[in-house]
């Protein structure tokens, strides 16, 4: 099989990411990209550039496999439907639209018309994310996400907190732990200017144990961690740096009057090449165009995760 031809639609920070992503696949082609601001190319001459899908040639347009979507969400929609019109696959960055009503459009359009459509929630391919999905946790105790950022410059707008960070902590939910029922028990968001920078989120999963998600934009450093406890064991992960510790109790051993509990590393779990997760998303992409599949388990969790962060908004 020849290489795959991707078409990337917006050049700013994450069409870059997602740019490099592609130039370093050995199973594409160098990316076509598409953005209104053609003076975004500037740095970049050796980037085919067109300044609309509509001005992408004929033949260039039919022989794209796949679209990475990475404009504004309240484009998302829009941009979204002249990739499904020509049949081509779709890698939607986050938040799927800019509006719940969109969200499901656009996975009902999808849907109707037999066609790929993966959303960028990154952390879905994190290594370690994905080797949490397959772990049997014993009798769930508690859950803790932390998510924090520091401030955004002034000129960068961002989405709310909870469609821009908290997104991801949810769909890891779904991914990890599955359940049935989600229900929200207390919900707190900080607002400075019209918009969500943080949030606190208490969640109570199929009637049993709890979730707690924090994400913010106003910390001082970036953290990605997530802490699970079960009736046996305490799993402390890093996304950021991609490792997890798993550990258990240690025996009480007395000696005389005095006992000491020895807490053991039971086993550390290190990715050994860090490697990148948008690169991994690719993969993923670019495996589903392969086998001309949907990935409906993929799609059955962006649909999850964007009711649930609606939800939360709407509290």
């Amino acid at each position: 099989m020849s290489n795959l031809n991707i078409a990337i639609l917006g050049f700013g920070n994450m069409g870059k990411i997602h740019y490099k992503a592609v130039l370093k696949n050995n199973l594409c082609n160098d990316p076509i990209v598409i953005d209104n601001d053609m003076s975004k190319f500037d740095d970049y001459p050796e980037v085919v550039s067109f300044e609309s899908v509509e001005k992408v040639p004929k033949d260039v347009l039919e022989s794209i496999d796949g679209a990475i979507i990475a404009t504004p969400s309240s484009l998302h929609l829009e941009h979204s439907q002249k990739f499904i019109e020509n049949k081509i696959s779709l890698l939607v960055e986050k938040p799927l639209t800019d509006s719940i009503e969109n969200d499901l459009a656009l996975i009902s359009e999808a849907k109707k018309n037999d066609l790929l459509l993966k959303c960028g929630l990154i952390e879905l391919f994190n290594p370690i994310v994905q080797d949490l999905s397959n772990t049997r946790f014993t009798d769930i105790k508690f859950v803790h996400f932390k998510r924090h950022s520091p401030k955004t410059s002034e000129n960068r707008k961002l989405e709310n907190i909870i469609t821009d960070l908290t997104l991801h902590d949810i769909s890891i939910v779904f991914k990890i732990f599955k359940p049935s029922k989600v229900d929200i028990i207390g919900c707190n968001l900080t607002y400075e200017d019209s918009v969500a920078e943080s949030a606190q989120i208490l969640l109570k999963v199929d009637d049993s144990y709890t979730i707690f998600l924090s994400t913010s934009r106003q910390d001082q450093e970036k953290i990605r961690t997530l802490e699970i406890v079960d009736n046996d064991s305490t799993y402390t992960c890093d996304l950021k740096n991609k490792f997890y510790e798993i550990k258990k109790s240690g025996q009480i051993a007395a000696v005389d009057k005095y006992s000491i509990t020895e807490s053991n590393v039971l086993n550390k779990i290190d990715m050994l090449n860090k490697p990148e997760t948008a690169e991994i998303q690719l993969e993923s992409f670019l495996s589903s165009i392969i086998k001309k599949e949907q990935d409906v388990a993929h799609l059955e969790i962006v649909e999850k995760t964007h009711q649930l962060a609606y939800r939360i908004l709407n509290t």
